[in-house]
């Protein structure tokens, strides 16, 4: 092993213990006791009853041992904690009190596009049944045929996995999430300011409030989007039923069997 090799073997090492510490004393504990991955679901949701599906944090241990580097590794684990939640079918409270179905913004990507990275990340394929099977979900509540055929020859001979649909994070529950990781920010930044200097602690401080900012935002601009489409659901809804309405009265006029007609009897 040259040396230039060898720091990067000691980042991807790092990367493994990091990610072992995490599934053995953090995941599932405290305020990610609630957190269920998208990807870890029950044996029953599948048609044909095999086994449950690998979670993310199982995933990045894989990746994080199989990829060349820990850059290549952090990126596949990157694109995976996306899709997680990108790729969820959400049981929405449409304004009209109906229910509605809304999707991440996975679904509104190119599927082919979609497809292939699930194929460059190393997927298995109970998650690519997983996410195709969701898209042609998302594709026939949309009316969008083609896509969900599409996405239906993808699967091929993959067993269908039937969507569990999530519901719209609440604002409370946001708003704990951001106490959360304000704490741990104040943690950091502490710990940084009285091992170090008060200097590294202000540095330390920008770096640990950026991507806590940046999962807020992204938790809320998803939260506005569900909101949006719950709200053009219950539109297409209304145009949907006054357009069968309207069939239905042009129908019914043109079978109703005529009580009085007004053409004059034919002489004898």
């Amino acid at each position: 092993m040259t040396r230039a090799a060898e720091p990067a073997r000691v980042a991807q090492r790092a990367l493994v213990l990091a990610i072992r510490g995490y599934r053995r004393w953090i995941s599932g504990r405290g305020p990610l006791r609630r957190v269920r991955c998208t990807f870890d679901h029950r044996a029953s949701d599948r048609d044909d009853g095999a086994a449950t599906g690998e979670s993310c944090s199982a995933f990045g241990l894989r990746a994080a041992m199989e990829s060349p580097s820990a850059r290549v590794a952090w990126g596949r684990i990157r694109r995976r904690i996306q899709r997680c939640g990108e790729i969820s079918l959400f049981a929405l409270d449409a304004p009209d009190g109906t229910r509605a179905l809304g999707w991440g913004a996975d679904h509104d990507r190119s599927l082919a596009e979609l497809h292939a990275e699930l194929v460059a990340d190393g997927e298995h394929a109970l998650a690519r049944a997983q996410v195709l099977s969701a898209r042609e979900a998302s594709a026939r509540w949309r009316g969008d045929l083609a896509d969900a055929v599409t996405a239906r020859a993808l699967r091929g001979e993959l067993a269908p996995v039937r969507p569990q649909l999530r519901r719209m994070p609440s604002l409370s529950l946001l708003a704990r999430a951001l106490v959360w990781r304000v704490l741990a920010a104040a943690l950091v930044i502490t710990c940084a300011a009285t091992l170090v200097a008060p200097l590294a602690g202000a540095a330390t401080a920008a770096l640990a409030l950026l991507p806590f900012a940046a999962i807020t935002r992204r938790h809320l601009a998803r939260r506005a989007r569900l909101a949006r489409q719950a709200r053009s659901a219950a539109l297409r809804d209304d145009a949907q039923l006054a357009a069968s309405l309207a069939n239905r009265c042009m129908v019914a006029a043109i079978s109703a069997p005529r009580l009085h007609s007004t053409m004059p009897k034919p002489s004898m």
